[in-house]
């Protein structure tokens, strides 16, 4: 089935990824106002907790027979996915430059392509290793305008951090979704998730009315949209392919900047984003 003539899979990693960017612009205008980025993932996903709870009760039935591995991979993905990746994101963001964490975090392309070798026997292509490069110095260009950077001790984190979204969102999410369905593979793992980040936000004292509710909220709602489509993502398609369509969020988010932020794009950073946006035709056009 086709989308006005895409593959379902392009259809839904697509839509995520511009979700994902749509979430980004908010988070930018949200944080810049002066919110504490714990207390914004707290009101974020108590929220969006209605939603899922509804979700998870109508699909619960799948679970009550599922294997004992269905529980681990649920409870893996929502504890790393949630706690590991935002307790980690807090000192790479500390200890690394804000250029250096844009560019370095889409090595998660790199990291899931190698999971997803050993994990969920996917095949390490040429097309593949090509794309990957495709991607990363498209990011570069995006991102840097061309500069050059140094890196840091600091950038450490960054990558723990990308190893962990990963393994948390891409391995685990494939895994959970090759034996679930979407909607109790993403319920289900929200629900664990939603544990911690109640915790680190209670531990860290946060807790607070969000200066802009109306903006928090229309976060949630699309932060809902985002965890829809990456898990029907990843039912239609192989990890490697969705965490590599994923690189199209930088570009959307470059693009929708220019007229709520007030960004510009020079010429290196539009040739940039062309080349990602290849990566992505030839990501679905060579059927990764």
């Amino acid at each position: 089935m086709k989308y006005f003539g895409f593959s379902k899979k392009f259809t839904y990693a697509t839509l995520a990824s511009f979700a994902w960017a749509i979430t980004i612009i908010f988070a930018r205008i949200i944080l810049k106002n002066g919110e504490n980025a714990f207390n914004l993932a707290f009101w974020v996903a108590l929220l969006a907790l209605p939603y899922w709870l509804f979700i998870f009760r109508k699909n619960f039935k799948e679970l009550k027979n599922a294997p004992r591995i269905n529980y681990w991979i649920i409870i893996s993905m929502g504890i790393i996915s949630t706690a590991g990746v935002n307790l980690v994101e807090v000192f790479a963001l500390k200890y690394s430059t804000a250029l250096n964490y844009s560019l370095l975090i889409r090595s998660v392309t790199l990291f899931t392509i190698i999971f997803s070798y050993f994990f969920l026997k996917e095949k390490i292509t040429l097309k593949k290793i090509i794309l990957v490069m495709l991607i990363f110095f498209g990011t570069f260009l995006l991102i840097t305008k061309g500069r050059s950077i140094s890196f840091s001790l600091g950038d450490i984190f960054v990558l723990i951090e990308a190893v962990l979204l990963a393994f948390g969102n891409s391995i685990l999410g494939k895994m959970a979704t090759n034996r679930m369905s979407p909607n109790i593979s993403a319920s289900a793992s929200f629900l664990v998730g939603i544990f911690p980040i109640a915790l680190i936000a209670l531990f860290k004292g946060v807790i607070a009315i969000p200066q802009m509710p109306l903006l928090v909220l229309a976060f949630a709602l699309v932060n809902i949209l985002i965890i829809t489509f990456r898990f029907l993502a990843y039912k239609n398609a192989t990890a490697s392919y969705v965490t590599m369509m994923f690189s199209l969020t930088p570009v959307f988010v470059s693009f929708i900047a220019i007229p709520f932020l007030g960004e510009t794009l020079t010429s290196i950073q539009i040739i940039g984003g062309i080349l990602i946006i290849l990566a992505g035709i030839f990501v679905e056009k060579l059927k990764i």
